[in-house]
């Protein structure tokens, strides 16, 4: 086959235009989901299908078509929720859209039909368009909210989609009107353009608030477990007091019995100390201070709710990883397990094993359930009166682990509950 010097010029430009495209996704998303080579193949892919769909084809609806499936799929490149790839995908593809026009506009075409081939061939039009999209990305990449953000309330979503997708149809209806000098039509596709840059502004102000918002939840949710330390570490200081003081006495009870050679009162006398003291015995003793007093404050008093609790630590006394973290995870896989337990009229237990080897911790909590599995994302319906906070915890968890590049598994056999938990520490 025999192409033309624009076709040429094309086939060229793609490749710097695929890599243009990633930087757009780059964008929106932060965590990689497929390898490095994987992704590799399929911008490759992605150049290769668009490539043969001009060549072959050259129907503009057929383009727009194929280049918004084509963003779509490049999306599960990355961790992000399917409205995130929906957005991700028109706005990008919008925003090129809007930029390949205006170079159009600029060299000589005002009108194109939607169903017919593509006569356009301005090699200046096609090297401006390149370059200005590569521009647009560059700026777009100070929007660093939108890539690390929360994922945006359906109202907000639908509110944010409407302005691209309207912004489409308008641009359509620019190039297909009739009587519109390339001035009007300049102006039309210039403001469109404005609109939809907005829109990514828009959108990292939410996505900003939103992480905010996130970010006072964490803290407040810091300052409530330690707190509750601090009130344990009291009780327990006040305990020990107490035990100190009484000390004197019971040694002069003692030796008062074994003087008068009252040695079986004597005997259960010692007997009952040791049963006052047994009773105050903590739940996790690894030496690390903050995983041990979170589990003894979490497990304080739950056997009298017949809660039977095993904890298996092997780790050691210091981790490189702040208080503030460990008490996000463990504080809140707790809350979630006694409650959960509570709920159950037997064979209540929670078990938590901790482990640390080769720079990774390895957290696992299980845990008996009388909840119900949804379908989508097999979530546990809540018991709890609002609603609306339910699953907080547990997003709280899923961030801080992100830091550390871990993964959360989330396992229901039978009636057990288990959560597994790996993060990277070195």
């Amino acid at each position: 086959m025999k192409f033309t010097l624009f076709e040429w010029g094309h086939i060229i430009s793609g490749i710097f235009g695929s890599y243009v495209i990633y930087r757009y996704m780059k964008v929106f998303f932060e965590q990689q989901r497929s390898g490095k080579k994987i992704e590799l193949m399929t911008y490759t892919l992605y150049y290769i299908f668009i490539t043969g769909i001009y060549l072959v084809v050259n129907i503009p609806i057929v383009l727009i078509t194929g280049n918004l499936i084509s963003f779509f799929l490049l999306s599960f490149n990355y961790e992000a929720p399917i409205k995130k790839r929906i957005l991700s995908a028109v706005l990008t593809y919008l925003i090129l859209m809007t930029i390949e026009l205006i170079s159009v506009a600029l060299f000589g075409c005002l009108n194109f039909h939607l169903f017919m081939k593509n006569e356009y061939v301005s090699i200046y039009g096609l090297v401006v368009f390149r370059i200005l999209s590569f521009v647009v990305v560059l700026i777009l990449n100070n929007f660093k909210n939108i890539r690390k953000g929360e994922s945006v309330p359906n109202s907000n979503w639908i509110c944010i989609a409407l302005i691209p997708l309207t912004s489409l149809y308008m641009i359509l209806l620019l190039f297909q009107a009739d009587g519109l000098n390339v001035v009007q039509i300049l102006a039309g596709v210039l403001l469109l353009f404005l609109i939809n840059f907005a829109t990514f502004y828009l959108y990292d102000e939410i996505t900003a608030a939103l992480l905010e918002k996130m970010q006072s939840l964490l803290v407040m949710e810091q300052n409530k477990y330690y707190d509750r330390q601090f009130k344990l570490m009291k009780a327990s200081l006040k305990a020990t007091r107490i035990v100190r003081h009484d000390l004197k006495n019971h040694m002069f009870s003692i030796r008062s019995l074994i003087e008068k050679d009252d040695r079986e009162e004597a005997l259960d006398y010692i007997s009952s100390i040791m049963e006052d003291i047994g009773s105050r015995q903590d739940h996790a003793a690894s030496g690390n201070t903050i995983i041990d007093s979170i589990i003894n404050f979490k497990f304080q008093g739950v056997e009298h709710s017949r809660i039977k609790t095993m904890v298996d630590l092997s780790i050691p006394e210091e981790l490189v990883i702040p208080s503030f973290d460990l008490t996000i995870i463990l504080g809140n896989l707790l809350d979630n397990a006694i409650e959960a337990v509570l709920q159950v009229k037997e064979n209540r237990f929670v078990d938590i094993k901790i482990k640390y080897d080769k720079g990774r911790l390895l957290i696992k909590v299980d845990n008996p359930f009388c909840g119900e599995i949804t379908g989508e994302n097999r979530k546990v319906l809540t018991s709890k009166g609002n609603k609306g906070e339910h699953g907080l915890g547990l997003v709280s968890v899923k961030k801080v682990i992100q830091k550390y590049k871990g993964t959360i598994d989330l396992d229901y056999s039978g009636n057990i509950f288990s959560i597994s938990i790996i993060m990277f520490l070195e």
